[in-house]
C-alpha cells in the first residue's frame, strides 16, 4: 500500500489534470476506511458501549478529510506539497484506524478471558457439588450398614422364635392336617397377592419411566420453540438489511442516472470545443500562407502567431483538463457499476439465505407438531395405565377383604381349641409381624441401594462434564494463545509499516528534488529557444541593414570623377554582399524548417509521453481496484466467520473446529493478495524507473539539438542538420516503443490485463 502511494504521488506531481481523479479516489477510500471499521464495530460484544467513540472520532476524521479535498478543488494551483501532506494525512488516518481496529480485538480478547473466568467458576460449583453428592453416599451407606445390623438381630429373635414354634409343632401335630387344608387355600390367595403386588411394583416402575420420558420430551420442545423463536428474529432482522440495501440501490441508481445526464452536457461542451479548435487550426493555416507570402512583414505576423500560438495552448489546455475529467467521471461510472452488481449479487445471495432459513423454519414446526403428537400418545398410554393401576387396586382391595373374612371364620373356628393353640396363634402373628419387619426392612435395603447406584450415576456423569469442561477450557486457551500470535505478529507489521512509512517519505522527498531538477532543465530550455529566436530576428534586421546599405552606396555612386575604376572596385563587394545575403537568407530558410520540425518532433514525443502517462494511470486505477476487490472480499470472509460463530454457538453452544480452518484459509488468501500487490508496485516502480531515464534522455536530445540550431559549427549544412534531426526523431520513437512494451511485459508479470490502445 505505501508503495502504490509512492507511485501514485510520483505521478500526480508529473502529469497535470490529475488531481479531480485522485481527490475522488482518496474520497472513496476515506469512506470504505469508515465503512470497514464502523463494520467490525458492529461485531463487537457491546454494540452500543466501546464503538460510539471509534464512530465519533472517525467521523471527524471524515469530516476533515472532506474540508481538505474541498479546499483542494477551490484551490487548484497548490503545489506539490500539499498534495503530499494530504496523502501523508492520509496514510496516518488509515493507520489510525488499524490501531483502533487492534483495540477492539484486544477488548475481545479481555472478553474472551472473562467468559474463560465464568467457566473456572461453574467448574468449580460442580466440583463442589460433587464433593456434597459423596457426602451424601457416605451417609446412604451408614444407613445401610445400620439396616444389615438390624436384619441380623431380627434374623437372631426369628431363629430363637423358631425353635419355640418348633416345640409347639411337636405338640399339634394332630391337628396340623386339619388346618393344612385351610392354609393352602390361604397359601394360594397370598400367592395370588404376591403376583399382584408385583405387577403394581412393574406397573409403577413403568409409570415412571413414562413420566421421566414425557418431561424429557416437554423440555425438547421448550429448547426448539426457543431455537425457532431465535431463528424468526433473525429472519425479521435479515429482511430489515435486505430492505435498506434495496434503498440503497435505488439512490445509488437515482445518482447514476443524474451523473450520466453530467457527462451527456460534458460531451457536447467537448464538440464544441474541438469545433473551435480545428476553426483555430485553420485560421493559422492561413496565416501561415499568408506569412508565407508576405515575408517582408515578418515580426508583426511572429507577435500575431505567437498570440495564436498562445490560444492554441490554452484551448489545448482546457481540452486535455476536459478529457481527463471525462475519463474520471466515467471510471467513476464504471466503479458504481460494479458496485451495483456486487450488491445485487449479495442481495441474491441474502435471499437465498432466507429461503433456505424459511425451509429449515418449516421444518422444525413440522417436527414440532410431529413431537407434540407424540407426546398426546404418549399421554393417553399414561392414563391408561394410571387406569388399570387403579383397577388392580380395587381387586388387591377385594381379595384383601375376603382374606379378612376366611381369616375371621378362621379365628372362629380355632377359638375352640386348647391354650396351644391360642399360643400358636400368638406366636404366629408375633412371626408374621416379624415377617412385615423384615419385608419393611429389606424394601428400605433396596431403595437404599438404588439410591446408591442413582448418585454413582450421577457421579459419573459429572465427572464426565467435567472432563468435557476441562477439555474446552484447553481448547480456549490454545485459541487464547493464537489470538495473542496474531495481535503480537499485527504489532509487528504495524512496526514495519511505519517504517516502510518514513521510507516513502524520505523516497517522496527525493522525487521532488529530481521533479525540481527536471523543471530547472526545462527553464534552461526554453530560455536556450527565447534565445535562438532572438539571434534569428538579430540575423533578420542586420540582412535588412545590408540591404538598405547597398542600395545607399549605389545612388552615392553616380559621381562623375575617376568613375569606371571606383565602379570596378566597387562590383567586387556588391556581389559578395549579395552572395552573402543569399547565403545567409538559404540558412534562414534551413533553420526555420529544422525549428518546424523538431516544434513537430517534440509534439508528438510529447503526445506519445502523454498517452503512456494516461496508460500508468489506468494501471494505477486498476490496481487501486484490485486493492479495493481485496479489501471488500476480507470484510466479506470477517462477515461470513461471525455469521457462522453465532448460528454455531446459538446451535451447540461450544467451540467448533471450524473456525481455526477458517482463520487459516484467511491467512492463506491475504497471504496471495499481498504477494499480488507486491508485484504490482514493482511492476510500477520499474515503469516509473523507465519513464524517468527515458525523460532524461528527451530532455538531454532537445538540449543538444537546441545547442546546435543556436550555435552552429563551421561548416554548418543545414540538411545534414535535418538528417541528424530525423535521425534523433528516430531514436525517441524506439525508445518509446522500447517503453511501452517494458510496460506491457511489466503489466503481464503483474497479473494486470494490458490497456487497449
Amino acid at each position: 500500500m505505501i508503495k502504490l502511494c509512492s507511485v501514485r504521488v510520483h505521478w500526480k506531481e508529473k502529469i497535470p489534470g490529475f488531481c479531480v481523479t485522485s481527490t475522488t479516489k482518496r474520497r472513496k477510500r476515506s469512506l470504505g476506511i469508515v465503512r470497514s471499521v464502523l463494520h467490525n464495530g458492529k461485531s463487537s460484544v457491546n454494540d452500543n458501549g466501546a464503538s460510539e467513540p471509534a464512530r465519533i472520532v472517525l467521523e471527524r476524521l471524515f469530516a476533515k478529510t472532506q474540508k481538505l479535498e474541498e479546499r483542494m478543488n477551490r484551490d487548484s494551483h497548490l503545489g506539490q506539497d500539499a498534495l503530499l501532506g494530504f496523502s501523508l494525512d492520509i496514510l496516518e488516518s488509515d493507520l489510525q484506524a488499524a490501531l483502533s481496529a487492534l483495540k477492539k480485538k484486544e477488548e475481545d480478547l479481555e472478553d474472551a478471558e472473562k467468559l474463560v473466568s465464568v467457566e473456572h467458576s461453574e467448574l468449580d460449583r460442580a466440583r463442589e457439588e460433587l464433593q456434597q453428592r459423596e457426602k451424601e453416599i457416605s451417609v446412604a451407606c451408614s444407613r445401610h450398614e445400620k439396616l444389615e445390623l438390624e436384619l441380623s438381630e431380627s434374623n437372631l429373635k426369628l431363629i430363637s422364635q423358631a425353635r419355640h414354634i418348633e416345640d409347639l409343632k411337636l405338640r399339634l401335630k394332630e391337628r396340623d392336617q386339619e388346618i393344612a387344608a385351610v392354609q393352602s387355600t390361604l397359601s394360594l390367595k397370598e400367592d395370588e397377592l404376591e403376583k399382584m403386588r408385583n405387577e403394581l411394583v412393574k406397573r409403577n416402575e413403568e409409570a415412571a419411566k413414562t413420566d421421566s420420558e414425557l418431561k424429557s420430551q416437554a423440555q425438547l420442545l421448550n429448547e426448539v420453540n426457543e431455537v425457532v423463536k431465535k431463528q424468526e428474529i433473525e429472519l425479521q432482522n435479515l429482511r430489515k438489511a435486505i430492505r435498506e440495501e434495496e434503498e440503497k440501490l435505488e439512490t445509488s441508481l437515482t445518482i447514476r442516472r443524474r451523473e450520466e445526464e453530467k457527462l451527456k452536457v460534458a460531451e457536447t461542451k467537448l464538440e464544441k470545443r474541438t469545433m473551435e479548435w480545428l476553426l483555430a487550426q485553420e485560421e493559422l493555416k492561413k496565416l501561415a500562407e499568408e506569412a508565407a507570402r508576405h515575408m517582408g512583414e515578418t515580426n508583426e505576423t511572429m507577435e500575431d502567431f505567437r498570440r495564436v500560438k498562445k490560444l492554441l495552448v490554452d484551448v489545448r489546455a482546457e481540452l486535455v483538463s476536459s478529457q481527463n475529467s471525462l475519463a474520471s467521471s466515467r471510471q467513476q461510472m464504471e466503479e458504481q457499476e460494479r458496485l451495483l452488481e456486487n450488491q445485487l449479487a449479495e442481495l441474491e445471495e441474502q435471499k437465498k439465505s432466507v429461503t433456505s432459513y424459511m425451509t429449515s423454519l418449516k421444518d422444525a414446526h413440522i417436527e414440532v407438531e410431529s413431537e407434540r403428537v407424540k407426546l398426546r400418545v404418549a399421554e393417553a398410554r399414561n392414563k391408561e395405565l394410571e387406569r388399570d393401576l387403579s383397577m388392580e387396586k380395587e381387586l388387591v382391595e377385594e381379595l384383601q377383604e375376603e382374606l379378612k373374612n376366611e381369616k375371621c371364620s378362621l379365628k372362629q373356628a380355632i377359638q375352640e381349641m386348647s391354650s396351644l393353640q391360642e399360643e400358636l396363634y400368638q406366636k404366629n402373628s408375633e412371626f408374621g409381624e416379624t415377617q412385615n419387619l423384615l419385608m419393611v426392612k429389606e424394601s428400605d435395603l433396596v431403595e437404599a441401594k438404588l439410591e446408591i447406584q442413582h448418585l454413582n450415576a450421577k457421579q459419573a456423569s459429572l465427572q464426565l462434564i467435567l472432563e468435557e469442561k476441562d477439555l474446552e477450557l484447553s481448547n480456549a486457551r490454545q485459541k487464547l494463545e493464537e489470538v495473542n500470535k496474531e495481535v503480537a505478529e499485527l504489532k509487528i507489521l504495524m512496526s514495519s509499516r511505519e517504517e516502510q512509512l518514513i521510507q516513502t517519505t524520505n523516497m517522496l522527498k527525493e522525487k521532488d528534488e529530481h521533479v525540481q531538477i527536471l523543471q530547472d532543465v526545462l527553464d534552461d530550455t526554453k530560455l536556450k529557444v527565447s534565445e535562438a529566436e532572438t539571434v534569428v530576428e538579430n540575423i533578420v534586421e542586420l540582412s535588412n541593414k545590408l540591404v538598405i546599405s547597398i542600395k545607399e552606396e549605389e545612388r552615392n555612386t553616380s559621381d562623375y570623377m575617376g568613375l569606371e575604376s571606383m565602379q570596378q572596385v566597387l562590383d567586387k563587394p556588391n556581389g559578395n554582399f549579395r552572395l552573402e545575403k543569399k547565403q545567409v537568407q538559404t540558412e534562414l530558410k534551413f533553420t526555420r524548417e529544422s525549428l518546424k520540425i523538431k516544434e513537430m518532433e517534440i509534439l508528438a514525443a510529447k503526445r506519445e509521453l502523454t498517452t503512456k502517462d494516461e496508460e500508468l494511470k489506468t494501471v494505477v486505477d486498476r490496481l487501486d481496484d484490485r486493492e479495493k476487490e481485496l479489501k471488500r472480499l476480507k470484510e466479506e470472509m470477517v462477515e461470513d466467520g461471525n455469521d457462522l460463530r453465532k448460528l454455531y454457538a446459538t446451535a451447540q453452544e461450544r467451540i467448533g473446529d471450524k473456525s481455526i480452518g477458517d482463520l487459516a484459509i484467511e491467512k492463506l488468501q491475504l497471504e496471495a493478495a499481498q504477494l499480488e500487490v507486491e508485484a504490482a508496485t514493482s511492476a510500477l516502480q520499474k515503469l516509473a524507473e523507465m519513464s524517468g531515464v527515458l525523460l532524461n534522455k528527451a530532455s538531454l536530445s532537445i538540449e543538444t539539438d537546441i545547442d546546435t540550431i543556436i550555435f552552429p559549427q563551421s561548416g554548418f549544412d543545414p540538411r545534414i542538420s535535418v538528417v541528424e534531426n530525423n535521425e534523433c526523431f528516430s531514436e525517441v520513437k524506439t525508445e518509446v516503443t522500447r517503453l511501452s512494451a517494458l510496460t506491457e511485459q511489466l503489466v503481464k508479470e503483474a497479473g494486470i490485463i494490458g490497456v487497449q490502445d
